[in-house]
């Protein structure tokens, strides 16, 4: 031995690194769910517009010309 040195990993390292990866993980999880809900909110904007844009332009096609 290297005059009593340890060598290798304690396990109260291996457990804070396997806490500081599952809390990376977490955050990284809660990310993904945040830009889900994003990308719904989105998706229910668009449909909204294309809606609202289609019945105006129906509305349009109704007055005729001239109206």
């Amino acid at each position: 031995m290297d005059g009593g040195r340890q060598q290798g990993m304690s396990l109260l390292e291996v457990l804070l690194a396997m806490l500081v990866l599952g809390l990376g993980v977490f955050a990284a999880a809660a990310a993904q769910v945040r830009a889900l809900q994003a990308t719904d909110s989105a998706l229910h904007s668009t449909q909204a517009a294309y809606l609202q844009h289609g019945e105006r332009e129906q509305a349009r096609i109704n007055a005729g010309p001239g109206r």
